[in-house]
């Protein structure tokens, strides 16, 4: 099973993988910080593209993705604890490669890494992944 994430631990990975800050933000669901602003709505993009692919597309077919710290889904974050119920990996590379194209920066490395995990994600659930961009004769 995937790890699941807050938040606070999301964003603040995210940030610090992209030499954005030094240490964990401190709030995130009431910041003023315009970069974590940023990311918010980036990891609301990430949700949505990640909702229509296996396995989350079944798993999470009603379209919520965050839970409060007591389990209950919800539609919306509200705070900091707020749980991500897909991968916390899955959505820190989401968000750091959207990040880095909003900003106009170089992002195919963190996006190969985004596609790679959602591959991966899904060939568990789905046993054989197709590979479109492959040579024809070799297999995956």
């Amino acid at each position: 099973m995937p790890k699941l994430s807050t938040l606070k631990e999301l964003v603040s990975d995210a940030s610090m993988e992209l030499g954005i800050a030094q240490r964990p933000v401190s709030n995130v669901t009431n910041t003023q910080d315009q970069d974590i602003i940023q990311m918010l709505a980036l990891l609301k993009a990430v949700a949505a593209e990640v909702l229509m692919e296996e396995p989350y597309r079944r798993s999470l077919g009603d379209g919520i993705w965050i839970a409060g710290s007591d389990g209950v889904k919800k539609p919306n974050f509200t705070q900091d604890s707020d749980l991500i119920l897909f991968d916390g990996r899955l959505a820190i590379n989401g968000i750091k490669f959207r990040f880095l194209k909003a900003k106009g920066l170089e992002f195919g490395e963190e996006m190969r890494d985004f596609a790679s995990r959602m591959n991966k994600l899904s060939a568990q659930i789905n046993g054989r992944v197709l590979d479109l961009d492959i040579e024809e004769d070799r297999t995956v």
